[in-house]
């Protein structure tokens, strides 16, 4: 038997694809969701005694090699190892034959090997390095246990520029692979660093399993350096596209039939030490669509649990904004003071996390009650600014009934007419909390440096393709002057930017998103490179129309020299 029939007699495509999405008994056969095109109703088949899928909405079918190629983004090879390493299987040589085709091991390959390596050298440093005293202590004072942390495969990256790329090395990968695994980073003038040193390591991994990236936490207490950093994007691990814990939680989360979202990596892993199985955590980047979809394959419902600070009130209103677009019925589940997040208030006492989650509000209504709470006498100022700010999500919530629905809680709670919100709601377009709004029956106008803003808030990783852009002084960001000058650092930190930037930044992604999804990031990062040149190109316009004012003013004062000074000095601006 070869090496494609042993994998193929040792697993069950069932339990396989069972991994990425619900199915339920159909006679002799399994049924779900299609996970390859949008449908309310099951047209994806899979077959147990042929071991084969099939879609009957969007044709897409084959075996158990084929499923994980199209779910993954993976060759043939690629897919080949992922199931070995799930059956036992070790494979032979770095190229097997299918039929009449040969495939082989390939940059992806050696991708998911470089971040399997790390795990096992970070999490063997953790457990016996004297070096590691310090992150040792570390997750002992977080209270976790050695169960926890060999489950999660904890680890520890030491102080060094090099420690990994010297061990990588002597496992024959080149630093360029360690680059495009995002464990190293390579700087202006061309030499490559360990991109964690002196952090202890969360790995993260795909549904199946395999270390694709790794989140980091900081040992050290210096306010320059960010609390966290992640692997950079790579053709294995897109932030967007994984949600942490995932791979351990999906069972819980169909027993359950509820996911709960948090923010962080230790409340992920605080909850399941402490028996609540069903958590996960987007990982290291806001929620987005892509994410809310994973999700919705294993859960009928999903609840939020943010930190109680202000990044976290703004990460909780992204979210439930995000939900209701696409038809995702959220709740919202609150910490109770004094503690800030679900770490917290677990290590206290567990009964508060169960408390939290049986005491879990619809989303918005949780929204509306925070804000009625800060604004307890509630005088006709303060009603209309909490009109403002959720009339817009309302807006734009995709089902017609969940709109009624809030639109009446928000009447009820502000003590005003629901017909008086009904006829407001006609009017907005997404009113912008912090400054602007909207005249009735046209939307409020982002300029252009507002859209960039808004595309890279959105997708940090994004300001790669305008890093020229950012640079240079006369793009402004007047609103948000904070988040411009840390767009411009070599590390862009999101907890630095200020609330109210954050919120107003928050706003501009609601418009946005009104026009496009922009978790797609090819149209999205498409629409950010024609925006950024589209903004040089006005930019120039702007210089070409001063300057011709100022060139005809010398002309027909007859200075020619300052004519030829200024017919240069606009040539260099342009260039």
């Amino acid at each position: 038997m070869d090496e494609v029939q042993e994998i193929k007699h040792r697993l069950d495509i069932v339990e396989v694809i069972s991994s990425y999405l619900t199915l339920k008994k159909a006679g002799v056969n399994y049924k779900g969701l299609c996970p390859f095109h949008n449908e309310k109703t099951p047209s994806f088949m899979v077959s147990p005694e042929r071991q084969t899928f099939k879609c009957f909405g969007c044709s897409e079918g084959g075996d158990i090699f084929t499923f994980i190629e199209k779910m993954e983004g993976l060759d043939f090879y690629n897919a080949l190892k992922i199931l070995a390493d799930r059956a036992g299987v070790q494979l032979k040589s770095r190229s097997v034959r299918r039929g009449e085709q040969e495939h082989k091991a390939d940059r992806k390959t050696r991708l998911f090997e470089i971040n399997d390596w790390a795990r096992r050298v970070y999490y063997k440093l953790l457990l016996d390095h004297p070096k590691a005293d310090t992150a040792r202590s570390y997750l002992k004072k977080r209270g976790l246990d050695q169960k926890t942390i060999t489950d999660f495969q904890i680890g520890y990256a030491p102080d060094s520029w090099d420690f990994l790329i010297r061990f990588l090395k002597s496992k024959e990968y080149t630093e360029e692979e360690m680059l495009q695994a995002g464990l190293v980073v390579r700087n202006d003038r061309g030499k490559y660093y360990d991109r964690f040193r002196g952090r202890v390591m969360f790995p993260i991994s795909n549904i199946m399993g395999g270390t694709i990236a790794f989140t980091s936490r900081t040992l050290k207490d210096d306010a320059k350096e960010a609390k966290y950093i992640n692997s950079a994007d790579s053709p294995i691990y897109t932030k967007g596209e994984v949600l942490y814990g995932l791979d351990r939680a999906r069972q819980a989360i169909r027993e359950k039939g509820l996911a709960i979202i948090v923010e962080g990596n230790m409340d992920v892993i605080a909850c399941h030490q402490a028996g609540f199985a069903n958590v996960v955590a987007s990982s290291g980047t806001a929620l987005t669509e892509h994410q809310l979809k994973i999700i919705g394959r294993y859960a009928g419902e999903i609840a939020f649990c943010f930190d109680t600070d202000e990044a976290g009130l703004a990460a909780m209103k992204r979210a439930v904004t995000l939900a209701l677009k696409n038809d995702v019925t959220a709740k919202i589940v609150a910490i109770p003071a004094p503690f800030k997040d679900p770490d917290e208030a677990i290590r206290a006492d567990s009964k508060n996390w169960t408390r939290a989650v049986l005491a879990a509000k619809l989303a918005l209504e949780h929204w509306i009650d925070l804000l009625v709470r800060q604004n307890p006498d509630l005088l006709i100022p303060a009603k209309k600014q909490i009109a403002r700010e959720i009339l817009p999500v309302i807006k734009i919530t995709y089902s017609e009934i969940e709109k009624e629905g809030y639109l009446r809680y928000l009447a009820n709670k502000l003590a005003v007419s629901e017909r008086s919100l009904a006829e407001a709601l006609e009017k907005t377009r997404g009113e912008r909390a912090a400054g602007g709004s909207a005249s009735a029956g046209s939307p409020p106008k982002l300029s252009l440096a507002e859209r960039i803003g808004a595309f890279v808030w959105f997708e940090p990783a994004r300001r790669e393709l305008v890093r020229a852009l950012i640079a240079d002084p006369a793009f402004a960001l007047p609103q948000t002057p904070v988040f411009r000058e840390i767009l411009r650092q070599e590390d862009f930190e999101r907890e630095k930017v200020p609330a109210a930037e954050a919120n107003l930044l928050d706003q501009m992604i609601l418009l946005l998103s009104a026009e496009m999804d922009l978790t797609k990031a090819e149209v999205a990062e498409t629409e950010l490179v024609y925006l950024a040149k589209r903004w040089q190109n006005e930019k120039r316009e702007a210089a070409r129309i001063r300057f011709a004012a100022k060139i005809r003013q010398a002309e027909e004062q007859g200075d020619k020299g300052e004519v030829g000074r200024l017919i240069a000095e606009f040539s260099q601006l342009i260039k």
